[in-house]
């Protein structure tokens, strides 16, 4: 066996003689790996250990399975030719040797050996190079009971028993806690093809909390509500109880009943095995390693659900499981294993959900985050339409920036709607992940037709939104607006008439008489309305032009709903 330096592997002195890499665990980043090293190294053995017997599934589309939008979750398992990803797929196509059912005890850095155990007894592994893709399990809560009616929602054995459950009309009562990715994605499942009964509970303000604002999140919390969801926020879980015949979840002043419980509280990665090898964890509590995927150790690298990542606005580390990046890692990995020259770039990390008819997607960090981080921050709000506001099928966006004040550094994006969401998140991507600024963004060229795209794309008016913020037009966010506002409403009398204003204090002056009714409003601090906020940006630039202080509610007519100045109204359309 041949003893190389970490540093040796990625250079230029790799051996061309046989060579053994093992890798511990048969998901994304690990089998992306082991395929791409094989195609470029096809004479090297690569091993792949498995504790599972199910191996290669796509769990991220698990709760679709349970939805009905997926017909069978063998589907997970399969090529897009329809070829099951199963051992004899990975020994005959892709020359990948997967030990599944086989747990892996401890790691002999110093002799290069790999403990490994299934149901044959105990055995030893030797490798050239060892990589860890251990990747990550289900947080509990405390006192969280061991029972069948208490469950997670991580992979096949979680999806079977809730299945078979809802198939014999035994689950009608489902109580889920955490209004997190999958939180949300079950909740739909649970409602909209079983009909069963849903609650949801989340400890935070609004749904999403560590992927949207509270002034998006409530929106969010609008479309779950709509749908039938018993959304129950600021609701921290006390205790969670089971019995044969039920499961409960205690929560201030509360106790929810269910036929099931449901815990997704998200994930932690699973480094026991690295750790007691001495592989150094990182303050995220991941592994971690260098832009190639090395570890601490010589020869010994990781990827997927259990490393860290390094932030592109942060430049720290943070800790972000999803498949997006996994298989990445895992081919980069693969990439220097064999001897080329390959690094991670940080991660703006971009996330999206589904959630009834409506998307959620966010990049970068929320405010909270930024501030957090000891970021300077500052947010601005938008309503637009995915397309051109003329076309028939033109959906509704809402877009929350987030920028550095001082070098106007673009921090993160958010956005929900029943439109081409990700578009714009995917976008946004590529801009903080080259450090764009709002000048930057401002000048975004994409391709238009109005069957595809408005003229200006809803990214580029929102950093028109906070150019216009930098220079002194404020808009309020929704958690900021005064109970006692002076509003100043400059929609039409038709509008008006159709869905006034919950306040009856408020004045309406058209934009197209504010110019020469400007006097009349002199001598108040005046918060300006419309439907989505261009009206009122654009009115607010008139008062302040006459000396009268003005700012307005960014965003329109959905945040102006969950600060109680509108009713709701989701079907309600509305043009500025």
């Amino acid at each position: 066996m041949q003893i190389f330096q970490a540093s040796d592997v990625g250079g230029t002195r790799v051996s061309t003689s046989a060579r053994q890499i093992v890798i511990v665990g048969a998901s994304a980043a690990g089998l992306r790996c082991a395929a791409r090293l094989k195609r470029l190294q096809p004479t090297w053995s690569i091993t792949v250990v498995e504790q599972r017997p199910v191996f290669s599934v796509a769990a991220c589309g698990l709760p679709y399975v349970l939805s009905g939008d997926i017909a069978e979750l063998t589907a997970l398992r399969q090529t897009a030719d329809g070829t099951l990803r199963d051992r004899e797929y990975f020994d005959s196509v892709k020359g990948v040797a997967v030990l599944a059912g086989c747990r892996a005890l401890s790691i002999d850095v110093v002799g290069h050996r790999l403990r490994v155990a299934d149901q044959a007894g105990e055995r030893t592994l030797e490798w050239d190079e060892l990589v860890l893709a251990t990747g990550a399990r289900p947080r509990r809560l405390p006192g969280q009971p061991e029972h069948p009616r208490v469950r997670s929602f991580h992979d096949t054995a979680d999806l079977e028993p809730v299945l078979s459950g809802l198939q014999r009309s035994a689950i009608k009562r489902v109580v889920i806690v955490g209004a997190g990715l999958v939180g949300c994605e079950l909740a739909e499942a649970f409602g909209a093809l079983w009909g069963a009964q849903v609650t949801l509970v989340e400890a935070a303000a609004t749904p999403l909390p560590e992927l949207l604002a509270p002034e998006t999140g409530a929106v969010v919390a609008q479309v779950l509500r709509r749908n039938g969801i018993d959304l129950r926020t600021g609701a921290p879980v006390q205790q969670i109880a089971a019995s044969d015949d039920r499961a409960s979840v205690q929560v201030s002043g509360a106790q929810i009943e269910g036929d099931l419980v449901v815990v997704a509280v998200g994930v932690e990665p699973a480094v026991e095995l690295p750790a007691a090898a001495g592989v150094a964890i990182g303050r995220s509590g991941a592994i971690a390693v260098d832009e190639r995927l090395a570890t601490s150790l010589p020869h010994v690298w990781a990827a997927g659900d259990c490393i860290e990542s390094r932030h592109v606005v942060t430049d720290g580390a943070c800790y972000l499981p999803l498949g997006s990046l996994a298989n990445r890692q895992g081919r980069t990995l693969a990439n220097n294993l064999a001897g080329r020259v390959d690094q991670l770039p940080p991660v703006a990390g971009a996330q999206v959900v589904k959630i009834f008819d409506w998307t959620a997607a966010a990049v970068g960090l929320t405010p909270a985050a930024a501030q957090a981080a000891g970021i300077a921050v500052r947010s601005v709000w938008l309503a637009a339409t995915d397309r051109a506001d003329y076309w028939p099928e033109a959906k509704e966006l809402l877009l929350q920036l987030s920028y550095e004040p001082g070098s106007e550094r673009l921090l993160g994006v958010q956005a929900v709607g029943q439109g081409d969401v990700v578009k714009r998140i995917d976008v946004a991507t590529q801009l903080i992940a080259r450090r764009a600024t709002l000048h930057d963004v401002a000048q975004l060229e994409h391709a238009y037709a109005p069957p595809f795209a408005p003229a200006i794309d809803p990214l580029a008016s929102a950093a028109f939104v906070a150019l216009n913020q930098q220079d002194g037009v404020v808009a309020v966010a929704p958690a900021s607006l005064p109970a006692d506002a002076a509003l100043l409403d400059v929609r039409h009398a038709a509008e008006r008439a159709e869905r006034p204003l919950a306040n009856g204090a408020s004045h309406a002056v058209p934009l197209a008489e504010l110019r020469r009714r400007v006097d009349e409003l002199r001598g108040r601090d005046w918060l300006v309305v419309c439907a989505r906020g261009g009206r009122s940006a654009e009115a607010v630039r008139v008062l302040q032009a006459a000396g009268i202080a003005a700012r307005y509610a960014g965003g329109g007519r959905y945040w102006m709903q969950e600060s109680g100045l509108l009713p709701a109204d989701p079907d309600a359309t509305t043009e500025d």
